[in-house]
């Protein structure tokens, strides 16, 4: 969740002018609900999408042509996942066991890796909490006393869906508001604090 953190923060820095001219509309509206809705819903005051914005944060330009450099990136996640799947057919006993932590760190990296390269640190955190938050459920699922719902994982997916709107252009900005920070963020706090709750509490 930290590496998407570190996305919103970069998103707000590359719209910074545009984000403070919105808050400044804001603060002059005061408390009213209608001219509040209005503000956010009327204009996107030159906010990106969130898709707009993965795409002009592309960290290193492409040495070779996109479908290439994309096809490698790819194939750099489906290299390590091949090599696990390799790893486990010839030296493991239990072939089909579920996902290892060791298997879900190289993962991680290696969708780290491609997923920066491709959109920055928004694009790598999107990727990574459902795939982590996929996993952690899993193992907890598997352990004695609580089991957690896989409906924990889909807050964080949130974004993803988020990228696809902008990518249709019906991405709004109360629509992204929801998608990008409340429902991720809220998401992402909740299973954490949940265990929490539970190992204090034991409810």
């Amino acid at each position: 969740m930290l590496i998407y953190v570190l996305g919103l923060g970069d998103f707000a820095l590359g719209n910074r002018t545009a984000l403070e001219t919105l808050w400044a509309d804001l603060l002059a509206i005061g408390t009213d609900p209608n001219g509040l809705w209005t503000a956010i819903t009327s204009s996107r005051y030159g906010i990106d999408t969130g898709t707009e914005f993965i795409v002009r944060s592309e960290l290193v330009a492409p040495p070779v042509g996109p479908v290439q450099w994309y096809a490698a990136l790819a194939g750099l996640v489906g290299v390590v996942a091949v090599a696990l799947v390799v790893v486990r057919l010839g030296w493991r006993e239990a072939s089909w066991d579920p996902v290892s932590i060791d298997e879900t760190i190289l993962l991680s990296i290696a969708l780290t890796i491609s997923t920066t390269l491709v959109g920055g640190p928004l694009l790598a955190g999107a990727v990574l909490m459902p795939f982590l938050f996929t996993v952690i459920v899993g193992h907890t699922r598997r352990g004695p006393g609580w089991t957690p719902s896989y409906l924990y994982v889909l807050p964080v997916l949130a974004p993803l869906c988020g990228f696809a709107l902008g990518a249709t252009d019906s991405a709004t900005l109360p629509v992204e508001l929801v998608t990008f920070v409340v429902l991720p963020i809220v998401g992402g706090l909740g299973l954490p604090l949940r265990a929490t709750i539970r190992k204090h509490f034991g409810r």
